[in-house]
């Protein structure tokens, strides 16, 4: 499956893009998406990273979607 990854804040800073596209497994979840995002840009390693589907949060066990938002963490007060 072709997977558009949107990038937010300042991953897509570090990053250098807004976006890209890689062909994941048709059956991947968000953790193997996370896996892999963070074998390919080392500096994620230590980050948490958040996922949405649809506006919505997604979680690691939840089936990759054809476009997903990639951020860092959001916290506040």
């Amino acid at each position: 499956m072709r997977v558009r990854i949107r990038y937010f804040g300042r991953f897509a800073a570090d990053i250098g893009k807004f976006s890209e596209e890689f062909e994941m497994d048709e059956n991947a979840t968000l953790k193997d998406l996370t896996k892999f995002l963070k074998e390919k840009y080392p500096f994620l390693k230590e980050e948490i990273i958040e996922v949405s589907i649809n506006g919505k949060y997604a979680k690691e066990n939840d089936p990759i979607a054809p476009e997903v938002s990639v951020f860092p963490i959001i916290s506040g007060g």
